[in-house]
């Protein structure tokens, strides 16, 4: 049974090309019987991979694509050095991935990469939408030195430097959206998820997920519950998926950096000019109770800013869900 994961990734690897190969020739690389070849295409399916079966030619996939590469990617970093990153096929998650890895002694901005996700998930459980060597999805450790208090804003800190990743790309119309969604007019794009662990004020660490659409399958629109977007979409030019996750551990790191020497402060001008919501009427969803207001920015902490009956209140990511409101009308 331990062979099986093994071989669906090679049967991808060997698809990657977009070419036909033969069911004989793909059993003979495998080492199994055309019967069981047919299995695992009906296994590289369930992770989000179109494949094409022709009668005398074999199979392949709808469209070629570009798996990642620790070489390329190290090649692309700064330091050059691939020892602080660790590239898997399939995963479960790559926060969960960390987690399980975290008696490891891991250095700050230690990255997992996954090419798919067999469980992956956005804030509040949600369900995140992973097809295999369609998008990018990362996992970073940071250490926090003085607890979990330390993390306040932290996922507005990456979003932030998401954000202008995507726009030094010359990718138009970037937004944020409070408290952890990139979007590209009004479609997300791009989401983080922060977990902790640890104490309040003594050790503790944070777990920062990123999931950036790239070339999300348009057949999988039906699973995914609000507007969305994805690089091939919004660029003009073709993209390296290897350049970009090197692009994204680069600047996660550097904003990680930042925001452990000044905190959100440095970060708050910045995001700031993404907010799509600034000035815009919202509502707050607090369990079953509903209150509405005009978003005004965010405060030192990363609390979303919403005045309502003319006074400025704090609301706080975890305590609450938002949702752009009906354009109010004068």
């Amino acid at each position: 049974m331990k062979q099986k994961p093994q071989n669906i990734i090679r049967l991808i690897e060997l698809l990657a090309d977009g070419e036909f190969h033969s069911g004989a020739a793909i059993g003979q690389l495998l080492g199994v019987s055309r019967t069981a070849v047919s299995h695992y295409v009906t296994e590289v399916q369930k992770l989000g991979l179109d494949v094409f079966r022709v009668s005398g030619r074999g199979y392949r996939l709808a469209e070629s694509i570009q798996l990642l590469d620790e070489g390329i990617i190290a090649n692309y970093l700064a330091s050059g050095e691939v020892s602080h990153l660790q590239l898997q096929r399939v995963v479960g998650s790559t926060n969960d991935t960390i987690r399980s890895l975290a008696d490891a002694d891991l250095v700050p901005g230690f990255t997992v990469l996954a090419e798919a996700q067999t469980a992956g998930r956005g804030r509040r459980g949600k369900q995140w939408q992973s097809p295999f060597g369609c998008n990018l999805y990362l996992s970073m450790y940071w250490p926090l030195n003085h607890g979990m208090a330390a993390a306040m804003g932290l996922s507005l800190a990456i979003g932030t430097a998401v954000a202008e990743a995507l726009q030094a790309a010359g990718v138009i119309g970037v937004q944020l959206k409070w408290p952890n969604d990139v979007l590209v007019n009004g479609r997300k794009i791009a989401g983080i998820l922060v977990e902790l662990e640890g104490q309040a004020t003594g050790d503790a660490n944070a777990i920062i997920g990123v999931g950036l659409n790239l070339a999300m399958p348009v057949w999988l629109s039906n699973e995914i519950d609000q507007p969305w977007t994805d690089l091939r979409n919004v660029l003009a030019t073709n993209f390296d998926r290897n350049w970009w996750a090197a692009e994204l551990i680069q600047r996660c790191r550097a904003a990680l950096c930042e925001f452990e020497q000044f905190g959100l402060t440095v970060f708050m001008p910045r995001w700031l000019q993404f907010d799509c919501l600034a000035l815009q009427p919202v509502n707050i969803l607090m369990g079953s109770e509903v209150v509405s207001g005009i978003a005004e920015g965010i405060d030192a902490q990363g609390g979303l800013l919403v005045r309502r009956d003319g006074i400025l209140e704090t609301f706080n990511a975890g305590e609450v869900s938002l949702r752009h409101a009906k354009k109010i009308i004068d």
